[in-house]
């Protein structure tokens, strides 16, 4: 009775130990379904929209980073007061945004929208943003610090999130939440729904359609964008596994 009551204990113990990794392992190998499954949802409906008209949309940002605007003058808060424009389509093309926006929608199943306010119409679950990651790896860092720091990509502060930008749900709970960039140029994807983590670079990743003149429109990681929460991956680490 004794052997066994300690063989027991022994099995419990590595049970224990062993079991938190397993279950680590576990969401993980979820999640990489989840993610590979939200992304060719996506990647299929661009594909499917382009099918549609016949010929691929001006809604796109260039397929690499090709420099940007500069910011030349800061207001007190941080934010930027006057940017240098450095010339017509810096990013990409925008001029069939809009039809782009409409096709897309028809090609997915949309069970709500949220125009803004997504937040508190429930479309979305609580994010953190640009702004609050960067507080929380550095507390030191003044809202004035945070702004300069986020100016490129305020788009993803976390009020910003949760007031100005447009969500949608699908019916299979993916969320897309839109920059405010036309189109669809800069979004994000949250694989799974207001189901948890709900963090940057572990269920929430950010996402651009991309093209260059003339040719076909692909779903590329957000080099313009790409946020990471502690222990998270880049939607370009994601796509590599």
């Amino acid at each position: 009775m004794a052997e066994v009551l300690i063989t027991l204990g022994i099995i419990g113990v590595v049970a224990a130990l062993t079991m938190p990794a397993l279950v680590a392992k576990y969401q993980e190998m979820v999640l990489k379904n989840q993610f590979k499954h939200a992304y060719s949802l996506v990647s299929q409906a661009i594909k499917q929209v382009e099918v549609n008209n016949g010929y691929p949309l001006e809604c796109y940002v260039w397929p690499e980073f090709r420099g940007g605007n500069v910011c030349l003058e800061y207001r007190e808060d941080g934010n930027c007061k006057k940017w240098e424009n450095k010339g017509p389509d810096l990013y990409g093309r925008s001029s069939d945004c809009g039809i782009f926006q409409s096709e897309f929608e028809k090609t997915v199943k949309i069970i709500k929208v949220c125009e803004n306010r997504a937040l508190d119409q429930g479309c979305i679950p609580e994010y953190n943003g640009v702004d609050t990651i960067k507080k929380a790896e550095d507390d030191s860092l003044s809202d004035e610090d945070i702004n300069k720091a986020t100016v490129g990509n305020s788009w993803w502060r976390k009020d910003a999130i949760a007031k100005e930008r447009k969500a949608y749900v699908l019916s299979d709970g993916i969320i897309l939440l839109m920059s405010g960039w036309s189109g669809m140029r800069i979004f994000a994807i949250d694989i799974n729904g207001k189901r948890g983590p709900n963090k940057w670079g572990h269920d929430l990743f950010a996402v651009s359609v991309s093209s260059d003149s003339g040719k076909s429109l692909n779903l590329i990681p957000a080099y313009m964008s790409g946020i990471t929460e502690k222990g998270g991956k880049s939607t370009k680490q994601m796509l590599s596994e």
